[in-house]
């Protein structure tokens, strides 16, 4: 018997060769669907699969099973399945005629018709869904984070999430090449049309590595799905910096390949840097003023192949490589009060880097079922070069520092559905290896290299992270939903300098149980209860124990042996609609603790008479922080968006005994906020107008303070070319050219305090351009698989 949907039937042998022919159509057009996958079941297992021809025909023949099923799918369109019982009549030839599929555009008209909340709050993340958000056609990424909840970008291109920068940034749920280094660097250089979805995760599900003391945030990516070409390019000329991006995509038969480009620069930046260090009687210690130009350039490349084998099974290779390249030139003038002794110095610094990845997954489904399991595998390299060239009063140093880190990682993860309950396991290795090597020159009195063996040096470290987790997730009643797990990580480490450092090693084995109850009161309307246990392990950026000696006055240094932050947090979040649906709020207030907290520490060092502000890194003690935040918007007369997000948390550090005396606000209670309003509004005629300002308090550290933040921008965007071009006007800070951002240090000892001065007001010109047939889906049992979230990284 064969039953396709109408239930008519065909009577087949039971024991016998058979003969399957037909052809695969669409339901609308009545045109053929060539290279459609036919797939082969028997009791809900994979038995063989095979493509139709490039007509849409297929022709199979074989000995009969009893009863069994075949699948029919193709790209773009909805699957259909044919069930076949066998009968005791002599049948052999079937004709399955036109199997007509239809397109899954004509499912996602109908979809359109109910309004989907920008932000819609899950059990375990909080999904921003780009391509509802008009105001941000024709942006780049960086433009996207800026209207984050709860996320917020610093002048120094730093992302925060809740005010903490520990978060860790994946792209289709895996670490990429392109986002180490500066994030607004790399997110200026993919275009908004080509971002689906950006997902925020505080607490992240227990698949993901527990590091990442904030949490992580997914930028899904779109995905084509329909034969032939189509992509787009895009680029912005601003007087400040500039950025050019582009993407394509194919899909042939059962493969697709889609690629992506980005290049960002700035032009020359003139700031002016200054400190000055007083002692406790307010006498000043030293003063300097650095005169520089700061100039940046950076590229990205992306490729990702997938091939789908049949229904259930399919690969994906993702190759990503990027480059920034960071130039300054700094007239640098010290000021020693005291001797009236002056220092002046001409210092060059380049930081070129480059990282590259490349990822093999392989995914199989399991029937009709959510079912899944996923191997894969992950290589890493990043390089990190730092070199500078000073000259002070007439003495030449020269300084390099190269460091390498490879990274090597495979994984399993599968998740299984028993009744009403969604189990998920895995497994994971992950390997680091981080080479540093360290060389410093001088010239004697006749202009010749000279070496210095005693800081010429070579720092090794090396990481292993073994990790195993299971979860469940399961109704409890009609409305409650509880998912619950526990994650093992084992991590060994060591390294070091016979010669200079001497060497260490350390391993250690962590559980960290995550409980999350959701309370479902409608589609976009959800409240839960969330406990999570995180660690933070530090990066090359921590431990890396080069000392920068391009600036004699202001220096840093970074600490091999530094333990790992441990993070507990306990929140209650939710998300209901307002105005009959036409707004929404989501909110949540938590509680959370840091163990062996990573800070800044500056001392006072007294070098060839001369005081010098070392900055490295320690583990000062704990810190208790309670937080609240708050997102909503709100659409009103059919053409204004208003949105708007604040971030309200507190800062109190219990320093380590040895730390009691190195600052003067020990114990104290900060409070600190992020806020951001912004609004766009649908002029009409394919015009579109947004504008949003965003004030950050000063944020508090260990010794003292980081500088407040406040941006306001405005842009006006026109579609053009029957909507498929947007070319744009934007303005940022039209009121303020220099912004002076503050710091200060401060321990019973000595107070410095700083400013950075740096031109901020621009103007931009922008244009983005789609081309070809799209059909965009994210594919998410297609996401890679590896996600390697687990290191502090760099504050700068």
């Amino acid at each position: 018997m064969i039953m396709v949907h109408s239930r008519s039937q065909v009577i087949i042998p039971s024991k016998m060769e058979l003969s399957f022919y037909g052809q695969i159509k669409d339901s609308t057009s009545n045109n053929p669907l060539p290279f459609s996958n036919i797939e082969l079941q028997s009791e809900g297992k994979s038995l063989f699969s095979f493509s139709a021809d490039d007509a849409g025909k297929f022709h199979f023949q074989l000995d009969t099973l009893g009863a069994f099923r075949i699948k029919v799918t193709t790209i773009g369109y909805r699957p259909k399945y044919l069930d076949y019982i066998p009968r005791p009549e002599s049948v052999n030839q079937i004709n399955l005629g036109n199997i007509l599929l239809m397109n899954e555009n004509i499912l996602e008209t109908v979809q359109v018709s109910k309004r989907i909340s920008i932000v819609e709050n899950r059990l375990d993340k909080m999904i921003y869904h780009v391509g509802k958000d008009s105001s941000l056609i024709g942006n780049t990424g960086e433009d996207i984070f800026k209207k984050l909840p709860m996320v917020s970008i610093g002048y120094n291109g730093n992302v925060a999430l809740k005010g903490n920068q520990n978060v860790k940034i994946l792209v289709n749920g895996k670490p990429s090449g392109i986002m180490n280094g500066n994030m607004v660097d790399a997110l200026r250089m993919i275009p908004s049309d080509q971002i689906k979805s950006i997902e925020i995760m505080t607490n992240p599900p227990l698949k993901y590595d527990m590091e990442s003391g904030a949490g992580i945030i997914n930028i899904v990516t779109k995905r084509r799905t329909v034969n032939g070409l189509n992509g787009g390019v895009g680029t912005t000329f601003g007087t400040r910096q500039s950025n050019v991006s582009g993407n394509i995509a194919g899909q042939m038969g059962q493969m697709g390949i889609s690629g992506s480009f980005g290049n960002s620069w700035s032009y020359p930046v003139a700031s002016i840097i200054s400190s000055i260090s007083s002692n406790p009687t307010n006498e000043v210690v030293f003063e300097q003023k650095n005169e520089s130009i700061n100039r940046r350039n950076g590229t990205q490349l992306s490729v990702v192949v997938d091939y789908t084998l049949d229904s259930a099974n399919s690969f994906i290779s993702t190759l990503n490589f990027n480059n920034l390249a960071i130039e300054m030139k700094n007239n640098i003038q010290n000021v020693y009060p005291a001797s009236a002794y002056e220092l002046l110095g001409y210092v060059q610094n380049r930081q070129p880097s480059g990282n590259f990845d490349f990822s093999m997954d392989y995914i199989k489904k399991f029937g009709q079922s959510d079912g899944e399991i996923a191997f894969s595998s992950q290589y890493l390299r990043n390089k990190n070069d730092l070199t500078y060239d000073a000259e002070y009063n007439g003495q030449f140093e020269f300084g390099h520092n190269r460091g390498l880190n490879h990274e090597y990682t495979v994984q399993f993860d599968a998740r299984y559905p028993i009744g009403s309950a969604m189990f998920d396991f895995g497994t994971k290795i992950i390997g680091r290896n981080i080479h540093s090597l360290v060389q410093r020159d001088t010239l004697d009195s006749n202009g010749n290299r000279l070496s210095n063996s005693q800081q010429n040096y070579a720092f090794k470290y090396r990481q292993q992270v073994m990790a195993g987790y299971a979860t469940v997730n399961f109704p409890l009643g009609k409305l409650l939903r509880v998912n619950t797990g526990l994650r093992w990580e084992k991590t060994t480490l060591g390294g070091g300098n016979p010669n200079i450092l001497g060497g260490f090693a350390s391993n250690g084995d962590n559980l960290f149980p995550s409980v999350t109850l959701a309370y479902v009161a409608s589609k976009n309307s959800t409240f839960k209860i969330v406990y999570g246990k995180r660690i933070q392990r530090p990066s090359l950026y921590y431990l890396n124990p080069f000392r920068n000696n391009s600036d004699r006055s202001n220096q840093m240094q970074g600490n091999p042996r530094l333990k790992s932050e441990m993070i507990h947090k306990f929140e209650i979040a939710g998300d209901f609609n307002i105005l009959k649906s036409a707004g929404q709020i989501n909110t949540s207030l938590y509680y959370k603790t840091i163990d062996n907290m990573i800070e800044p520490v500056v001392i006072n060092t007294v070098e060839n008479k001369y005081v010098i502000a070392l900055q490295t890194f320690e583990n000062i003690g704990k810190n208790r922080s309670v937080g609240f935040s708050g997102y909503s918007s709100i659409k009103f007369f059919g053409r204004f968006n208003l949105k708007a997000n604040l971030d309200l948390y507190t800062y109190a550090n219990s320093p380590f005994k040895e730390f009691l005396n190195t600052s003067v606000q020990t114990n104290k209670i900060f409070v600190m906020y992020k806020t951001f309003i912004g609004i766009d509004v649908n002029i009409g005629k394919g015009f579109t107008c947004d504008s949003y300002v965003f004030f950050d308090s000063p944020q508090k550290t260990f010794q003292g303070e980081f500088a407040a933040f406040n941006l306001w921008n405005i842009s006006l965007k026109k579609r053009i070319f029957k909507n498929s071009a947007v070319v744009g006007l934007s303005i940022v800070d039209l009121f303020s050219n220099v912004k002076n951002l503050g710091n200060y240090s401060a321990t019973p000892t000595f107070t410095q305090r700083g400013n950075f001065a740096i031109p901020f007001r621009s103007f931009g010109l922008s244009l983005s351009w789609q081309f070809g047939k799209e059909k965009s889906d994210a594919y998410q049992s297609k996401q890679k698989q590896i996600i390697n979230d687990d290191q502090k990284l760099s504050d700068q």
